[in-house]
């Protein structure tokens, strides 16, 4: 399974960039309900696997789950974390079995920070997006962040079904949580119905953890209410 996975990431050209591709344990990559998704993976101190490249992590990284057992640093990166353990806990969602990666395998502090164009990424790595989805074969995209909402958009045909719900604001910002329902062809296999539930980054409120209840909680309990 990782020599193919391996194949595809070494096509690119783009293995020894520093970042990572399965943020979940290896062993969740097999057909499951769910499948989730980030912008590209953050800033991390620790060195796990020598030399931090989107490869090392691939072929080293086995079973460890970088939302239950890595080390994210600062605390803006502590309270992602736990913000997309909570998101799982109220979703009823056991975390540790869903299969995770990111649109982009690039790391980056921040998306500002990011060295090359990440919407030019997106394109490139889809391959590899193409061959995990035709294993998991996901009912559900749970998308953290605007930019791997659309872009899942971008690529699905035949939405038929889209709400939204506006969330409490945050600061001059308004927010929402949101859903639609469609079709997406991944290489030969036609994923239908398949529903992307979206909420916005789950770093977007830091102060605290308690911020995730008077912030995100909401719009969670919606799309679970709604959907599942």
């Amino acid at each position: 399974m990782l020599d193919e996975i391996n194949k595809l990431l070494r096509s690119t050209g783009l293995e020894d960039h520093p970042g990572s591709i399965i943020y979940s344990s290896d062993s969740t990559l097999k057909k499951g309900d769910f499948y989730f998704l980030g912008q590209n993976p953050g800033g991390n101190d620790e060195k796990k696997y020598g030399e931090d490249t989107i490869q090392n992590q691939l072929l080293q990284s086995g079973e460890h789950n970088e939302y239950i057992h890595g080390q994210w640093s600062g605390s803006k990166g502590r309270i992602h974390q736990h913000n997309i353990k909570k998101m799982f806990e109220d979703l009823e969602i056991n975390i540790e079995d869903v299969f995770s990666t990111n649109l982009s395998f690039i790391r980056s502090g921040r998306t500002e920070t990011y060295v090359r164009s990440m919407e030019d990424d997106f394109d490139v790595f889809w391959l590899i997006h193409e061959h995990f989805l035709s294993i998991v074969q996901p009912k559900f995209i749970i998308a953290n962040g605007a930019k791997p909402r659309d872009y899942f958009k971008n690529k699905m045909f035949q939405i038929h079904k889209e709400d939204k719900k506006i969330m409490k604001n945050y600061g001059r910002y308004k927010h929402v949580a949101k859903y639609f329902i469609g079709s997406l062809r991944v290489g030969k296999i036609l994923l239908e119905p398949m529903t992307v539930l979206a909420i916005p980054h789950l770093s977007n409120v830091t102060n605290s953890t308690e911020d995730y209840n008077n912030y995100y909680r909401e719009g969670v309990m919606w799309l679970k209410n709604e959907l599942l």
